[in-house]
């Protein structure tokens, strides 16, 4: 899992793990998608990855983070 506040960045994120193989779910608190909120722990999108998959999504996030 990892977690963003920026639902761009999510969205990019998301698409580039998929784009690779690996299934995503995203989730963020409802409040936070009503009111579009920015900062704090409700605009928290949370990016999760199967068990199976989380090293080597780790390394394509690593890889992005890094450039």
């Amino acid at each position: 899992m990892t977690i963003e506040t920026d639902p761009i960045i999510a969205t990019l994120l998301e698409g580039r793990l998929k784009e690779e193989g690996i299934p995503v779910v995203t989730g963020q608190e409802a409040v936070g998608r009503i009111y579009a909120l920015t900062t704090g722990p409700l605009s928290e999108i949370k990016i999760f990855v199967p068990n199976s998959k989380f090293e080597e999504a780790r390394k394509i996030l690593e890889e992005i983070e890094n450039g």
